[in-house]
Formats: structure tokens, sequence, C-alpha cells
């Protein structure tokens, strides 16, 4: 998966602004120069190249106040979209004006990009300009999460959490949080003291437990994208060491790796969820685990 980076060469800065006016200025017959304003020196800027340097997609953050960010001139190449690139870009924008204290995020969302934002927490506020004497634009706003990384539906989020906290003891005890939970992965993160063996680095059944939660939090949140309920048991599983962990514990699922026909819960009355998931060490991968959920209507 493609890097969200930040422009750095002039012929990166030239890229990312061609791409900018190609997809949000051009069909409108604007001319170069209009895609760009007098907040650019002072704005955060992201962009998605391919392999051979291409830049796919483009954003920007600026601070309005010390209170308030603003998302402006998101853009994705005609092409590539439908594969998670905005959000990847939606996501980076928010963790840093998270990170700054923000305590909302505003943005003025054409009227073909609702849903999209809407998807990711943002509330219409009220009807904003008419651009170009056809594109309606809407003001939208996103208030602050419990935590920096919990994008997409952080109220789902929220609630796991506690879940762990309340019904899961042991979860609390070994630091195990939500990290993120976006429309390409779910992450977890623990704390290493509170799980260190007498090699200083994690206990082999630490990284189980926090790969197993892991696994059923993502097939939790799954059953919630489809309004979906049931009962979640963890019915097989095999796990492969690979490094000690001794620095950062991580622990991630591939959305689109997770296997299973969920909406069966609805005509079976049970469903089988397989959830690969991915331990690291900071950036090192250190464990591979593949969990088989069921699924169980509630009686």
């Amino acid at each position: 998966m493609f890097e969200v980076t930040s422009p750095q060469s002039s012929e990166d800065w030239q890229a990312y602004y061609q791409l900018r006016w190609q997809v949000l200025r051009a069909p409108w017959d604007q001319p170069r120069g209009s895609e760009q304003d007098d907040l650019e020196q002072e704005a955060e800027h992201r962009y998605i190249k391919n392999n051979d340097g291409e830049v796919l997609g483009v954003a920007r953050l600026h601070f309005n106040n010390h209170k308030q960010a603003q998302v402006r001139y998101m853009a994705v190449a005609e092409g590539h979209r439908g594969h998670h690139l905005g959000s990847r870009l939606l996501h980076e924008l928010e963790i840093i004006a998270w990170t700054q204290k923000a305590e909302e995020l505003v943005l003025y969302a054409r009227e073909r990009a609702l849903s999209f934002y809407e998807r990711h927490g943002y509330e219409v506020v009220e009807k904003a300009h008419l651009a170009y004497g056809d594109v309606q634009h809407w003001k939208m706003v996103k208030q602050r999460p419990t935590e920096p990384g919990w994008f997409r539906q952080p109220d789902w989020t929220h609630v796991l959490q506690n879940t762990w906290r309340e019904s899961i003891p042991i979860s609390d005890a070994m630091g195990i949080k939500v990290e993120s939970y976006t429309d390409w992965q779910f992450s977890t993160k623990a704390d290493l003291k509170a799980n260190l063996n007498l090699h200083n680095s994690m206990f082999a059944g630490s990284i189980y437990s926090m790969a197993t939660l892991t696994g059923w939090g993502a097939t939790y949140l799954a059953l919630k994208e489809l309004g979906l309920e049931g009962d979640i048991v963890l019915a097989d599983a095999n796990i492969k060491y690979l490094k000690p962990l001794t620095t950062a514990p991580a622990a991630t699922v591939t959305i689109a790796d997770c296997e299973g026909e969920l909406q069966a819960l609805e005509t079976a009355g049970k469903a089988k969820y397989v959830v690969p998931v991915n331990v690291y060490d900071g950036d090192m991968l250190v464990a591979k685990f593949e969990g088989q959920f069921v699924v169980v209507k509630p009686q």
C-alpha cells in the first residue's frame, strides 16, 4: 500500500499542485494558480504517489484558530478512486489535527462527496457556497474523538474499548487499547512493561492474547458495519512467532484479508469469520496469527 507523505522537491510540489488543479479546477475552466491560496506556507500538505512517482491523491490541513482545523483541497485522480486513498489522506490530516489539540475539524464538501465524509463521522451543519455556478458546497464538522486514531465510527470503538475493560479485565491489565479503526484496517497497541518476561521481551501468551482480542475486535466491528449483532467466540487459532517483541507492541488486521459470510448469521443463526492478525514490534513483524471466530445469533 502506498505511503502518505509530504511533498519535498520542486518536482513533488509541481505534481502535487498539478493534480489539485486537474481535479478541482480544470473541469470548470479555472486558470492555473486558482488551486492555491494565501495559506499554503502555513498549512500541512499530504499526498500519495505510486511506485512510478505518479501523484494519486492530495489533501491539505490548516488551522483557523487553536481550536478548529480545516481540511481543504482533497482530490484523488480519476481511475484511482475506490481504493481508500481519500480515506487514508483524511485519516492522516485528522491525526495531525487531533494531536495538535484541535477540538473540531471543518470542511466544505461538494454535494457528491457528502456520503464519503458522513461515513467518516462528519455532520452537515449548513448549506454553504455555490462554486462556478453549479457546484453546491456544504459545511461539515467533526468533533474530536476520544482517541486520535479512532477515525471511522469512533462511537463503536469507544464501546469496544469499554467492553474489553469491563468484560475482559486482563485486557486492561495488559494495557491493550484500540489504536485505530479505518476503512482498510483495525489496529491495537499494548503496554510492554505490563507484559515483560524475564528476558525483557513480551510474554508469548501476551502476544497471543493481544492477537486474539484484535481479531475479536475486528469481528465485532465487521458485524457493526453490517448492522448485525451476535456472540463472538474464538473457535480455533494458530500463531507463528517470528522474533522477540522488545519495544512497542502493536497488532493489525487488514480488513480486506478477512474471510467469511457474516450475513449467514441472519439465515443460519451462526457464522464463521477468519481473521489474520499481524503483530509488530514498532514496524517489525514479529508474529502471525490467524483466528477462526464463530458468531452466534443471540437468543
